[in-house]
């Protein structure tokens, strides 16, 4: 079933309207200063907006494969520029970890946009702030396959 709502900041008791006439959002607290807000704009489309308590710290993407709630570490995918990055929340500073068209990835099924969606709901970040890259898909005959790779400290803190 689909709704829709407004998305309401309130910092100190004042209101301000974010988003108004959302479609079924989801709103998570990804730590003190951020909330994570996942919005679908269609399919394959979605934005993913970190609400801070400050708004000029606020950030978003289109193509989220994980975050580190603790250090703040996005993961996204630059379809344009077939490639994974790592930055930090509210930075333009981006470090390239991989290009999708890396040899690794031959079998991995990679679209040419959206390329985020076959690691996006897999992937993560173990205790250690080291992000584990997985992508989940079917092989040739069916067998469910498991692309696994790890990159440590992504966002070089």
């Amino acid at each position: 079933m689909e709704w829709s709502c407004d998305v309401i900041r309130n910092i100190n008791s004042k209101k301000e309207k974010v988003y108004g006439g959302v479609k079924s959002p989801q709103v998570e607290r990804l730590n003190q200063n951020y909330y994570h807000v996942q919005m679908s704009c269609g399919s394959p489309c979605q934005i993913h907006r970190f609400l801070a308590k400050n708004k000029q710290a606020d950030d978003a993407t289109q193509e989220f494969i994980t975050i580190d709630a603790q250090r703040n570490c996005l993961i996204e995918t630059d379809s344009e520029q077939n490639k994974i990055t790592a930055r930090q929340l509210n930075s333009k500073q981006r470090h390239t970890l991989i290009s999708t068209q890396h040899h690794s990835f031959e079998n991995v099924p990679i679209f040419d946009i959206a390329q985020y969606t076959v690691f996006q709901g897999s992937s993560y970040f173990d205790q250690l702030g080291n992000l584990v890259l997985i992508a989940n898909y079917d092989g040739d005959n069916g067998e469910k396959v498991q692309f696994k790779k790890i990159f440590p400290n992504p966002c070089r803190l």
